[in-house]
């Protein structure tokens, strides 16, 4: 070792948790592949697009939202195959708690957190029949593993919780 490096070693601080050769935090050396791992992590699920993230079986939660939750809204939701790349829309059906059901099609748009679903019924049960050929629009968001629907204000929502 010389004398100029000697000399830079002797007036070169070294700070608490700072290595002087390398310049990283000694804390952090351990955790550096949790950390990469949780980014990595964080990038993928948070990259999912809409579209896949509404495919599933969703049940109502009957201890969360208002009263009429469970009479008005469907019990069961099943969302499937929506591909863009193919333009082939994607298939729902709708179960209610008394046997009735509707069927069809569904494409949405998102705005903010806000998903506008778009539904496109072409086969329903006795009590849904004249909705058939119509165009239905609600606004659902799609949180998580759930799906919610305003019902009786800002904080009050219908939620379906997925099961699949």
């Amino acid at each position: 070792m010389n004398l100029f490096t000697r000399i830079i070693s002797f007036t070169t601080p070294v700070r608490n948790n700072v290595s002087a050769n390398r310049g990283e935090f000694q804390i952090f050396r351990g955790m550096k592949t949790s950390i990469y791992i949780l980014i990595i992590s964080l990038v993928w699920f948070g990259c999912k697009p809409i579209q896949e993230k509404i495919i599933g079986t969703y049940e109502i939660d009957a201890d969360r939202g208002c009263p009429n939750c469970e009479d008005n809204g469907p019990e069961l939701m099943v969302f499937e195959n929506f591909n863009v790349s193919d333009g082939i829309p994607g298939y729902y059906r709708f179960g209610y708690q008394n046997g009735e059901s509707h069927s069809g099609t569904y494409d949405f748009l998102q705005m903010d957190t806000l998903l506008r679903l778009t539904l496109y019924p072409d086969s329903s049960s006795i009590q849904f029949y004249g909705i058939v050929g119509s165009i239905q629009r609600t606004d659902y968001r799609v949180v998580g593993n759930k799906i919610k629907e305003n019902c009786d204000g800002i904080f009050r929502n219908c939620v379906w919780v997925r099961r699949d």
